[in-house]
């Protein structure tokens, strides 16, 4: 059976002070998409979908959480880069 491409969304409830995440229809989300920030991350510029990878998208995604809701900032301790990496 195929199933659905899916989108995971990662959410902060301050009132229950947890980070939720979950999975949407892809379809379903086409349309929020159209209103929303998009910050493309485009593979064969990254590369391997490393633990570093991991790392730095984590942090990425908890820094823009924190941009909207305050609160979580308090929580919140990774190194931000201090300048972009050369261009080739």
């Amino acid at each position: 059976m195929k199933r659905n491409p899916r989108c995971v969304v990662i959410e902060y409830d301050e009132d229950g002070n947890q980070l939720e995440t979950y999975t949407v229809d892809r379809n379903f989300m086409a349309n929020m998409k159209s209103r929303a920030l998009v910050m493309p991350w485009p593979i064969d510029e990254v590369g391997k979908l490393d633990d570093e990878f991991a790392r730095k998208l984590g942090g990425t995604l908890l820094l823009l959480l924190a941009t909207y809701q305050p609160a979580l900032k308090q929580h919140i301790s990774v190194t931000q880069a201090t300048s972009t990496p050369a261009a080739d």
